[in-house]
């Protein structure tokens, strides 16, 4: 499957948790949402808060890695079916620190000037 080179992109630094190229794959007044199961949903608004979420989260895992499944692409709008590993360096919840954890997910993606303008994260 083919993507925008900006989604291939944003998920090589995401799987490198290399935030600087993370955030510059985001749009300045970008919306992230992460909607969880768990229960523990998050929105936030701007590359700023994106910054410091990205910074954050990617602190919290020694390894994550998402890998795409599935894509369906519509001119600026993405939806992505993941495979999601992660081996958190904490304990969060039920997953233990140096545990892998699997999950599958979906991402939602508008795309805004060769940005990402809007990710909606299901897991």
């Amino acid at each position: 499957m083919i993507l925008p080179a900006i989604i291939k992109s944003y998920l090589d630094a995401y799987n490198c948790k290399d935030v600087a190229a993370l955030v510059a794959c985001v749009a300045d007044d970008v919306i992230f949402e992460n909607v969880s199961n768990s229960g523990q949903s998050i929105k936030i608004e701007g590359s700023a808060a994106f910054a410091e979420l990205a910074k954050q989260s990617a602190a919290m895992f020694t390894i994550r890695h998402q890998a795409v499944r599935n894509a369906v692409i519509d001119g600026d709008l993405v939806a992505l079916e993941v495979d999601w590993t992660g081996t958190p360096a904490i304990d969060l919840g039920p997953m233990q620190a140096g545990e892998q954890f699997v999950m599958r997910g979906a991402s939602f993606i508008t795309i805004s000037g060769g940005k990402l303008a809007r990710i909606v994260d299901l897991s």
